[in-house]
């Protein structure tokens, strides 16, 4: 097996998004920080804990680096039951936690509160690299291999849209479908499933009020500015005051407790009125580099396995940040995800950056593990 240094490429841009994301932190939580009960007052409360929760996903970054694909292929099945199972913890009283009426965590020691769907995300991901690594072409056929491999897409899916988390439902699609593509699926297949994914979509707008609300204040988030549109409404007011260059660093008018989620989902939107339409195609530019870097590990890896993993990792992770941005410019409806590496959160950040490591790993070799070809 031949084996080289690591991507530097893809290993400077995660740490660029993982500077840039603990100063953001910082930037957009202090003022909310230093008033909340929850932080005892305390200016620097979310900041030491991204600091703790980066250094923490740094270790499995290394860790992540040093993991053989073999060892990923064998563990991917009990990885991906495992998902299954803390997923559906998140409804159990005691375990679950709900926030702003979202059943999205349990109660983890090590991070008070964890996420089941971000190892979901990687569950899914290394089992479906692994089952179409060993389907080969049968991929092409749409009883024996297509539909199979989309099999553990449904009890997820599922799991995350009744927490509700629309957003991270639609990563998960696109991940599973960008995987079966590279895969070497037939394109008319994978049509219809999306089809198929956007009228379940429509059904569940249409059957709830809430979604239904989301859509409407889309459409004209100022017309519903102290309801449903009035996230996005204020978005776009930290935007437009940013203009070409910004406001100026730390000189957010927004994120003083009128931006909602200022340190999470909309972080984005502090970012763009301080840094201005510069700042904000720096880090989008950061994120299509990151993007290229992880294709490029998939490209050149010949490695079947391997080549999937990269695949579904980097659509997953720069995925996930492109609906990030289109929900905070209004170019999407809105949906809760975070904006990868830069957006509080303890679970996202530490799993990312592990993802990162499985990325970097694979970038050492250039010919298939013995036994996975």
């Amino acid at each position: 097996m031949n084996r080289r240094s690591v991507d530097l490429g893809l290993f400077t841009v995660t740490i660029a998004l993982l500077v840039i994301g603990i100063f953001m932190v910082f930037d957009a939580s202090y003022a909310r920080a230093g008033q909340m009960k929850l932080t005892g007052n305390d200016s620097l409360y979310f900041l030491k804990r991204q600091a703790v929760f980066a250094l923490i996903g740094l270790v499995a970054m290394f860790v992540g680096m040093r993991i053989p694909q073999q060892r990923l292929c064998k563990i991917s099945v009990g990885l991906l039951l495992i998902s299954i199972v803390i997923l559906t913890l998140v409804f159990v009283p005691g375990v679950g936690v709900t926030v702003n009426g979202a059943r999205r965590w349990v109660k983890c020691p090590l991070f008070g509160q964890f996420q089941p769907s971000e190892l979901a995300k990687l569950g899914l991901v290394l089992y479906m690299a692994a089952y179409l690594t060993v389907k080969g072409r049968d991929v092409r056929d749409l009883k024996h291999g297509f539909i199979t491999a989309l099999i553990p897409l449904l009890p997820i899916g599922v799991l995350v849209m009744l927490e509700p988390d629309m957003g991270t439902t639609i990563v998960l699609m696109l991940t599973g479908m960008a995987m079966v593509s590279a895969a070497g699926a037939r394109k008319r297949h994978i049509a219809a499933v999306m089809a198929i994914g956007l009228l379940a979509g429509g059904m569940l707008i249409l059957t709830s009020n809430y979604r239904k609300e989301r859509i409407m204040s889309f459409r004209d988030p100022f017309k519903d500015y102290y309801g449903t549109g009035y996230q996005v409404s204020q978005s776009l007011i930290a935007l437009g005051s940013g203009g070409p260059f910004g406001v100026g660093i730390c000189e957010s008018r927004g994120k003083l407790f009128y931006l909602p989620a200022e340190h999470t989902d909309f972080i984005f939107a502090v970012l763009g009125e301080e840094a201005g339409l510069v700042g904000t195609l720096l880090v989008a530019g950061l994120f299509l580099f990151f993007a290229a870097r992880g294709f490029s590990i998939a490209n050149q890896t010949k490695d079947g396995f391997g080549r999937l993993v990269a695949v579904g990792l980097s659509v997953m992770i720069s995925g996930q940040a492109l609906l990030n941005m289109y929900v905070v410019t209004s170019s999407v409806p809105a949906t809760g995800v975070p904006l990868p590496f830069i957006s509080y959160g303890g679970s996202s950040l530490a799993l990312n950056l592990f993802c990162v490591g499985i990325l970097l790993g694979i970038s050492e070799y250039t010919v298939p593990a013995k036994g996975y070809r």
